[in-house]
């Protein structure tokens, strides 16, 4: 679904990403994770057209992104850090943004709140409420459902988690994993967190300074690491890994 072949980007003096290619299983949730500044989050970016590359070529669908942009946003759902709501539309408007734009009808729009709101496991009688009235964790689902409005084949989360207390944070862990492989949907999911990364991921992307150091499941990274940095990363989180 998802191809990087040979991209690489930099900001000004400083590069961010240093040539590379990756690629995206379809139906599964990869997670690109390390340290902060180590690139992740401008390749996210790249996978959505929000950071063109210097150089290579990203793919969605086995042709060039840049060639269908609007197109492949459609079939895009992309979640920021802190939801990104918009503070003067109420969850329901929020929810509802491309599809009213889209023109669907008053009750194309209910129908799909309704079912995303039973999906995400958020309480019906806030959805008319105002962005500052939800909790940190509300407005996550709130920008969660949004993301998944049009129902696309593809979901790119950039850390929605790392915002949120310890407590709310593990509960919506609990429940996007059982949405995410409910919906078996394309995802990739950004954090610097290893135990998110052991949790929702299929697969782990791990980088350092705009590289790709080592891809693979836990078991992989664990055991067979191919750069010290590997089981240095790791160690540094051990305690908090399910293991």
């Amino acid at each position: 679904m998802l191809e990087l072949r040979g991209v690489a980007k930099r900001f000004g003096e400083a590069q961010a990403v240093k040539p590379l290619s990756l690629t995206i299983p379809e139906g599964k949730t990869t997670v690109l994770i390390g340290p902060s500044g180590c690139g992740k989050s401008t390749l996210l970016r790249m996978l959505i057209g929000l950071a063109p590359p210097d150089a290579g070529d990203v793919m969605f669908d086995g042709a060039p992104l840049w060639g269908q942009l609007s197109e492949a946003r459609r079939r895009t759902g992309y979640v920021i850090q802190d939801g990104g709501l918009f503070p003067h539309l109420t969850a329901r408007e929020n929810i509802c943004l491309m599809p009213a734009h889209l023109g669907w009808t008053a009750t194309a729009q209910a129908d799909r709140v309704e079912t995303l709101a039973a999906l995400t496991r958020f309480p019906a009688g806030r959805l008319d409420a105002w962005p500052a009235e939800l909790s940190g964790g509300q407005r996550q689902r709130v920008a969660i459902m949004r993301a998944l409005a049009l129902d696309p084949d593809v979901l790119l989360l950039d850390e929605p988690l790392a915002a949120l207390d310890p407590l709310i944070r593990r509960g919506l862990q609990d429940d996007l994993r059982e949405v995410f492989r409910g919906l078996a949907k394309t995802i990739v999911l950004v954090t610097h967190d290893m135990h998110e990364a052991a949790f929702f991921g299929d697969r782990i992307v791990l980088m350092r300074d705009g590289s790709v150091i080592q891809q693979g499941v836990l078991a992989d990274l664990l055991e067979h690491p191919a750069d010290p940095f590997v089981t240095e990363f790791i160690r540094a989180q051990r305690s908090e890994l399910p293991l």
